[in-house]
């Protein structure tokens, strides 16, 4: 569902929940276990920032944040082999 390139730069307030998922493959794990957000199954996470979700769950944005860049990236995607 990604129009974008995700941001695999640090998580910051206004980075999209599914940027976060997409590049750091414990998040939806993190996000479910330790926020009670359950991203894995919510169409918002596509358009909805970490300060959103907090603001909406009554989460403290800099505790939530300082935890997701605790986080490793994932590999990048390969290429498509199309387009080499």
């Amino acid at each position: 569902m990604l129009d974008h390139e995700p941001d695999r730069g640090p998580v910051r307030r206004d980075t999209l929940l599914d940027d976060v998922c997409v590049t750091r493959p414990d998040a939806e794990r993190v996000l479910f276990e330790e926020f009670k957000l359950p991203c894995y199954d919510c169409e918002v996470r596509f358009y909805e920032s970490v300060e959103q979700a907090c603001s909406y769950y009554g989460i403290d944005p800099e505790v939530m944040v300082k935890r997701l860049n605790e986080l490793p990236l994932g590999p990048e995607e390969p290429p498509d082999e199309a387009e080499t």
